[in-house]
């Protein structure tokens, strides 16, 4: 059997019964103030982490006591695999929505059911105010997408009951704004005001329903069916992406979607590509493990080929400074013609992991 799992191999999993016994959380209630003490900056000091749904799901699992890593989570969702030339569905934004409704994929909750809790959303206002109580309550935290300032995923830890209303708090990626604004702060933690929430938050994710966890080899099977299906024929997804990439820095003109010039398309699409690549090379080498043979091979020269994406990637301008230092005076004839060539080089590897990953799956036996 080539692709049994090996006995030595024993991917660590809490069990279903025990897992909501053993979270790390703890609830304190401080007058009208309810919140999970205790949980940790978003992103802090940590220079990868790009896909905020993936950061903040690793946040959300580790609060509840389950050692996880950003490249298994952004793995199991299938996001590490994207290009994309639509503002909005980069590996960093709003993935979920655009998995289901637009490429028909099934991965929703692949990473959270990997570990034993399902997830769902409440359209509901009232319904949602609800079970936001019950799951602080309970000690769970509660995703939301756009919770302060622009749509990226934030993470819901506590609320206070006022003659106003509701209000919640949590960990965003804005929380330096709040410091410089100097906004309220709530509890010792420093949780910032999710003051787009309810109103102008597209998404809520509750987490708060055990569910059989997925088996391992299941789980990377579905991650590597869409790493396919990312690449779905499409003007600007997929290989339509890199096209529209390439033709930009060649013309010096840009998509329209990315509201911008070169220097918008680097630092929403080339920034994330970076880390997206660079975290598919790692989960798959760290999944190389449940597989045996031929097919074990293959996944550890996909994982090969996904790091030498992000080595060309990084030869161009390193992540470091696209982070930090890059603006419009660094986008040079010179660096334009370097993007080019690197991601006609990237463009190639793609067809190859694809062809691989094929392969693997013609080739999976369960």
């Amino acid at each position: 059997m080539p692709n049994q799992i090996p006995e030595s191999y024993s991917p660590k999993k809490p069990e279903i019964i025990s897992l909501f016994e053993q979270k790390k959380s703890r609830v304190i209630t401080d007058g009208n103030l309810t919140y999970i003490d205790g949980v940790p900056l978003l992103g802090e000091d940590i220079p990868w982490r790009n896909c905020t749904y993936s950061d903040c799901m690793t946040l959300l699992l580790n609060t509840l006591g389950i050692k996880t890593s950003y490249e298994q989570v952004i793995g199991l969702s299938g996001s590490c695999y994207r290009a994309s030339m639509i503002y909005g569905w980069d590996p960093g934004s709003s993935i979920l929505d655009i998995i289901d409704a637009h490429l028909g994929l099934g991965t929703r909750g692949n990473a959270n059911r990997f570990y034993g809790i399902d997830s769902y959303s409440i359209d509901n206002k009232d319904a949602g105010e609800k079970q936001f109580v019950k799951s602080i309550d309970a000690g769970i935290p509660v995703l939301i997408l756009g919770g302060k300032l622009l749509p990226e995923w934030s993470i819901l830890l506590g609320y206070e009951a006022t003659t106003d209303g509701m209000k919640y708090f949590g960990r965003t990626y804005f929380d330096w704004m709040a410091s410089e604004n100097n906004e309220m702060f709530f509890t010792e933690n420093r949780y910032v005001l999710l003051d787009r929430y309810p109103k102008n938050s597209e998404w809520n994710i509750f987490f708060d329903k055990p569910c059989k966890p997925t088996p391992a080899l299941d789980a990377l099977k579905i991650s590597l069916e869409t790493c396919l299906k990312m690449f779905v024929p499409h003007d600007k997804f997929g290989y339509g992406a890199y096209e529209q990439m390439i033709t930009g820095f060649k013309n010096n003109k840009y998509n329209s979607d990315f509201r911008g010039d070169g220097n918008g398309v680097i630092n929403n699409i080339i920034f994330n590509l970076i880390d997206a690549r660079r975290a598919a090379y790692i989960y798959l080498n760290e999944s190389a493990g449940l597989l045996m043979g031929v097919n074990k091979i293959k996944l550890l020269a996909v994982s090969s080929i996904y790091k030498d994406m992000f080595d060309t990637l990084q030869s161009v301008v390193p992540y470091e400074e696209l982070c930090h230092n890059f603006d419009q005076s660094t986008m040079t004839e010179e660096t334009r013609k370097k993007f080019v060539d690197a991601l006609c080089k990237c463009k190639e590897m793609e067809y190859q992991v694809h062809k691989i990953v094929k392969e693997i799956l013609d080739n999976w036996k369960e």
